[in-house]
């Protein structure tokens, strides 16, 4: 489970955006405890269902609630990713946590956003939102380091009965991630058993 300095900051976070109404989704290692793999994690990664050029209202509402850009111009492009990463020191904490802010910038994360699942962490006392299972797992396959290949793999095994394998077909032959999925339910189930 994420620690307690992480779900202070994510509450902190949380309650500042929810006024203006943008969807947004806990799209990191937070949103892994939800779908029943828990992992330690150290910073907060959300989901912003806009683009930048809607962009400098949320940012000054985060500055005043004490979020800083991590560098200028906030906004950094990561292939055909645009992200915001910010620093926040909770308060008595004397240490910097990072917050990254992934703009909605595609069809398919504006359609992970419709899809969002409403949830409650244990040790935070607000309700948040995460990806749904597949498009957690997409997610992960799109980022591709060897951890989100492994988050995906044990996504996979823990909700295999629940997840809608025709959307995540789908949508990871438009992503181009196919071979990744292949390869996460190998993995997964590597004495042949696939869900």
């Amino acid at each position: 489970m994420p620690g307690e300095l992480v779900l202070q900051a994510l509450r902190h976070v949380w309650r500042t955006l929810e006024p203006l109404n943008v969807p947004v989704a806990v799209i990191g290692g937070i949103a892994l405890a939800a779908w029943k793999h828990v992992r330690a994690t150290r910073d907060i990664d959300l989901l912003l269902g806009i683009g930048r050029e809607n962009l400098d209202p949320v940012l000054q509402r985060l500055a005043a609630a004490g979020l800083r850009p991590k560098r200028t111009p906030p906004v950094t492009a990561l292939g055909h990713w645009e992200l915001v990463q910010l620093l926040y020191e909770p308060p008595n904490a004397l240490m910097d946590l990072q917050v990254d802010l992934l703009l909605a910038n595609s069809e398919y994360h504006r359609e992970a956003l419709t899809r969002r699942v409403p949830t409650t962490l244990p040790g935070l006392d607000v309700e948040i939102a995460v990806l749904a299972c597949e498009d957690l797992m997409l997610h992960k396959l799109l980022g591709g380091r060897m951890i989100d290949l492994a988050d995906a793999a044990a996504l996979l095994r823990a909700n295999r009965d629940t997840l809608d394998l025709n959307y995540l077909t789908f949508w990871a032959g438009k992503l181009a991630v196919e071979t990744e999925l292949a390869g996460v339910r190998k993995e997964a189930f590597p004495e042949g058993r696939d869900c």
